[in-house]
């Protein structure tokens, strides 16, 4: 009879054991050795992501990446902060709150980094601050202590009725039937409903994380962009074999002797994969380096406006009046024009406005560079055109804020909110509906007071065979209860018998015998059915008085 109750026993242990472990897990604070710290926001740095008296879960993490929030401690403040990362340069991590237009000042490396975000309690630092105030916490105190002292005595009580039950068993024993009284049936159903309700309270706890947190959540973001400029040149030279057609092309040599100018084409653009609105200027100025490192520039054209991504100038190379300015600086200096000069076409721009959203102030000043070799320009030598040829570029970022879908971490897997919010609904639906299920079951079952009773009292009973042949003359009580208190006042032991869909119960008190009889729901709702219709007598007609 032990049996059921020891299963039931172990499946409420292993289902506590369950929900302790992974309360430790994921909410043991850091105090008594979990990895959980729970920050209290004050302020308005965070909104409107966070506002005064909500409650932060962080964890620590294996890594921090830019847009994650999380919790550092402040040196120059002397406090928590729990800002957003939007940058890590150096190994140090820059902050911003969503809601300032500044970078925090402190730079925190990765030691000084307490933990990520990984839970929001709308106003759960005011409770967490009510639930720490003395008051509260002595009535909570008070409560367990009710609570212990309760379920102590319960034991107690439960350990002396056994013990008297086991003492009264020697006095006398019954023949004792090996009847079925349906405890495996119930055994089944109670785990089934045990199994629910642990699975409820799951579900529940899920559904509380997930609709606690906001579907979507704001990440720092680096929308890059590329400047390019796009180089090339062209001159007219006289037909032959050196230019049978007539026309210098961009990538060949520039033969003084043939070609008196040259002209440059410039092309500038910005290439981005998001959104950009600008406007800047360009100029083109000719840079003159000496093989000393002498430098002279000459300005080709002036500051230009340009509205847009683009940008394109064409500039002219008078060669010969470059020989001239060579000639009187080999005079003045007594370099030769052999000694390597390098001419280089330098445009310089400057851009503003905004991309993917983000403010942009930005320069680009590459080279076209020709080295000077006796009478000839040799294009790309000693100008840096490896690195991009005739179509240099430049990469650029800014850093935006972006939406994203929100997600949380369970066994090592994010999963967006949105769907563990409705995982969670339906799970928590689905173990309603089977605990449901389960209480219609039970209550449907012919013996279902019967199975209660034996639940409950099984430790006092003792199965026998016959109820007819005990010779005494029983006398019924109201219900279990009364005739577990005879049996307990006489510290007897209850008899029980189940015959045609009736369950007998008999207590037998120094030669009266009392008892109960439990029936099925059907049996009794059959039998006030068929009950008899008592009819009224009919009133007796009134005799009036005879007139005087």
């Amino acid at each position: 009879m032990r049996r059921p109750k020891r299963l039931r026993s172990g499946l409420f242990t292993a289902a506590f054991v369950c929900l302790a472990i992974v309360a430790w897990l994921y909410f043991a604070p850091t105090q008594i050795g979990g990895t959980t710290r729970y920050v209290t926001t004050n302020g308005i740095s965070m909104e409107p992501s966070f506002h005064t008296g909500d409650l932060a879960l962080v964890r620590p993490a294996d890594q921090y990446r830019v847009g994650q929030v999380v919790a550092y401690h402040s040196t120059l403040l002397h406090v928590t902060v729990l800002h957003r990362i939007v940058a890590h340069r150096g190994g140090r991590y820059f902050f911003k709150g969503d809601n300032n237009n500044f970078i925090d000042p402190t730079h925190p490396t990765r030691n000084e980094l307490i933990g990520a975000l990984w839970l929001r309690v709308p106003h759960g630092g005011r409770v967490l601050a009510w639930l720490h105030s003395p008051l509260t916490a002595a009535a909570l105190t008070g409560f367990a202590a009710l609570l212990l002292l309760s379920a102590f005595g319960e034991r107690r009580l439960r350990r002396n009725r056994r013990k008297r039950a086991s003492e009264s068993g020697r006095q006398g024993a019954i023949r004792m039937n090996n009847q079925s009284h349906g405890a495996g049936r119930l055994i089944n159903v109670r785990a089934l409903l045990i199994a629910s309700v642990v699975a409820m309270g799951a579900f529940l706890s899920l559904g509380v994380i997930a609709f606690t947190n906001p579907l979507h959540r704001s990440v720092a973001v680096k929308t890059t962009y590329t400047q390019q400029v796009t180089f090339g040149y062209h001159a007219s030279a006289p037909a032959g074999p050196v230019y049978p057609g007539g026309v210098v092309r961009t990538g060949q040599p520039i033969f003084l002797q043939l070609v008196h100018s040259a002209l440059v084409r410039v092309g500038y653009r910005l290439k981005a994969a998001a959104p950009a609105s600008l406007s800047g200027t360009q100029k083109v100025m000719l840079q003159l380096t000496g093989p000393t490192g002498w430098t002279r520039n000459f300005q080709l054209v002036g500051p230009t406006h340009f509205t847009g991504t683009s940008a394109s100038s064409v500039v002219t190379l008078d060669l010969k009046q470059l020989q001239s300015v060579l000639a009187r600086v080999q005079k003045l200096t007594g370099i030769s024009a052999d000694s390597g000069y390098t001419i280089a076409v330098v445009p310089k721009v400057h851009v503003t406005g905004t991309v993917a959203g983000q403010p942009i102030n930005t320069s680009f000043a590459p080279r076209l560079s020709f080295q000077l070799q006796g009478m000839q320009l040799q294009p790309g030598a000693g100008s840096g055109q490896a690195s991009g040829g005739f179509t240099p570029s430049q990469k650029g970022s800014v850093a935006g804020i972006a939406t994203t879908t929100n997600t949380l971490g369970i066994a090592g897997h994010s999963l967006a909110v949105q769907t563990i919010r409705w995982a969670a609904l339906g799970g928590f639906l689905l173990a309603l509906a089977v605990a449901l299920a389960t209480l219609i079951f039970r209550r449907s079952q012919p013996f279902e007071e019967a199975a209660r009773i034996q639940e409950q009292y099984g430790h006092l009973m003792v199965p026998i065979i016959n109820a007819e042949d005990l010779g005494w003359p029983p006398i019924d009580v109201p219900n279990i209860k009364a005739l577990l208190r005879l049996a307990e006042s006489g510290e007897r032991l209850i008899l029980h018998h189940r015959g045609a869909g009736v369950d007998t119960y008999l207590v037998n008190d120094e030669g009266t015998v009392y008892r109960y009889q439990a029936k099925p729901i059907k049996v009794v709702w059959q039998e006030w059915a068929k009950a008899p219709v008592e009819e009224a007598e009919p009133a007796e007609e009134p005799v009036e008085a005879a007139a005087a």
